[in-house]
């Protein structure tokens, strides 16, 4: 391991052989999202990947890929360096090492050094499929799988090392990832043998203002009524808001039974005003809808 000033953006580096893990501030590297959109077309033979295990009904399996040569670095377990260029991973929140402005979170740095091992295993070589929205904010969203077929989200999820966060209109794979996540809780893997002590998921009644960032809370729904702008389901400590753009996701019959009843939901809380808010645009973000969206013909993972 080399330790690194903080204050040349550089928290932790593990170089091994080709691959570099680091901590960076992004905002010290020019990256250009159009250069490797522009490079991500079918290139036969630039290296052979194993799709024995890319049966049609491995739901995480790749429609088609995308492929690239070598990641050069891993900032943390969901984004990397390709071809001068950030990537990011889509359809899952990976625990933050605090290397920008945000908050450490725990197992922010195991996933990233997990990771890390694994990208220098197979010598940087990935592929890529892109989804709907091929990037934002200057990142390239796409899923990752390494040369044995298997995907990278999939994997951090099963090993409790992230957790599912779709975002419209990129709904791939979205229950292939919600069933890796049910295993790796069911089985008390990584983050999840947590929970006790509130990690990743956190009671309404002791949600406080310190806890921005993308949190999952559980609590009782106390309320629920269309508002001016976005439809409202409030929590004791927590307000659940929907824009009204967005509501065509839902179901407004679904979202008004929620009365009364215990949910989990997940997002990046804000805290305004003295109260914690939390966006929606997924009723996937909201545990007792995801259930229902197993067997609907709206979402498509494919």
């Amino acid at each position: 391991f080399i330790l690194v000033n903080k204050h040349l953006w550089i928290r932790k580096v593990v170089l091994r052989s080709s691959v570099t893990v680091i901590s960076v501030n992004t905002d010290s590297t020019l990256m250009t999202v159009g250069t490797l959109i522009k490079s991500l077309a079918f290139v036969a033979g630039l290296f052979v990947f194993d799709t024995s295990c890319m049966a049609k009904a491995d739901d995480c399996a790749p429609d088609k890929l995308n492929l690239v040569k070598t990641v050069s670095v891993v900032y943390d377990a969901g984004s990397f360096l390709i071809d001068n260029d950030y990537v990011v991973l889509t359809g899952v929140h990976v625990p933050s090492t605090g290397r920008t402005n945000t908050k450490e979170e725990s197992g922010g740095k195991y996933a990233a050094q997990l990771v890390g091992q694994w990208m220098d295993e197979v010598h940087g070589k990935v592929g890529l499929e892109l989804d709907q929205l091929t990037a934002e904010d200057g990142h390239v969203l796409t899923h990752l799988y390494l040369p044995n077929g298997k995907n990278l989200a999939e994997q951090l999820l099963e090993q409790g090392l992230a957790l599912v966060d779709t975002k419209l209109p990129n709904t791939k794979h979205f229950q292939c990832y919600r069933d890796a996540e049910t295993r790796a809780r069911a089985g008390k893997k990584g983050l999840w043998q947590y929970q006790d002590r509130g990690v990743p998921v956190v009671d309404s009644r002791n949600l406080t203002g310190d806890r921005d960032g993308f949190q999952v809370v559980r609590g009782k729904i106390v309320l629920a009524k269309e508002g001016k702008g976005h439809f409202i389901l409030n929590m004791d400590t927590l307000g659940i808001r929907i824009a009204n753009d967005l509501l065509s996701s839902f179901v407004i019959s679904d979202l008004n039974s929620l009365v009364g009843k215990t949910i989990e939901v997940r997002g990046n809380l804000r805290f305004f005003q003295g109260n914690m808010f939390v966006n929606i645009h997924h009723p996937g973000q909201i545990d007792l809808l995801a259930d229902k969206l197993k067997n609907s013909p709206k979402l498509s993972n494919k």
